[in-house]
């Protein structure tokens, strides 16, 4: 573990953690029904930062974080394998950033016009179809899997009722579906 493995994602890791780790330090001031919710998202998010950091800081210095073991080996023994690694951040990732920010920027909007059970599925379905290249059975069952629990935990086990979104609010209204 050396400085040079400390890059900007492992800084952004250790400043997630920093935020997990008081948001869930925090709660136990709260009653045990309001500590509840960021427990449930504050534990997992420390068990996946401490999970990163690992991964970062005990990796080899020239270890591609995002390359397969395969494709390490490829690269490592094909002739053109002496060029300069580029930076983690320039131009060539601006085109990845802004599609990124693109689906980041789409999926609040989503949440917020249409509200959580409609937003996850499309949200999923479109990542998965262009970004993860997914096939379209397994993209469909991945969205209806993520939504069908999302439903369960927050909707039925919690109790929690999740933002139905401003337009489906709207909608059901004046279809006469549910009452608002």
């Amino acid at each position: 573990m050396t400085l040079k493995n400390i890059n900007f994602s492992t800084a952004l890791t250790f400043v997630m953690l920093a935020i997990f780790t008081s948001m869930v330090a925090i709660s136990f001031d709260y009653p045990a029904k309001a500590r509840f919710m960021p427990l449930v998202v504050g534990l997992p998010g420390i068990v996946f930062c401490l999970i990163q950091l690992g991964l970062d800081l005990f990796r080899s210095p020239d270890e591609s974080a995002s390359a397969s073991v395969g494709e390490q080996i490829a690269a490592a023994s094909a002739p053109e394998s002496q060029h300069e690694e580029l930076p983690e951040f320039g131009p060539h990732t601006a085109r990845q950033e802004v599609v990124m920010w693109g689906y980041f920027v789409s999926f609040i909007t989503g949440v917020i016009l249409f509200g959580f059970y409609i937003s996850v599925p499309i949200m999923l379905l479109t990542f998965l179809r262009r970004q993860g290249e997914a096939s379209w059975k397994f993209a469909l069952a991945l969205a209806i899997a993520a939504t069908l629990a999302l439903y369960l935990m927050f909707g039925r086990l919690l109790g929690i009722e999740l933002h139905p979104g401003f337009v489906t609010r709207w909608a059901m209204h004046a279809l006469g579906l549910g009452a608002i």
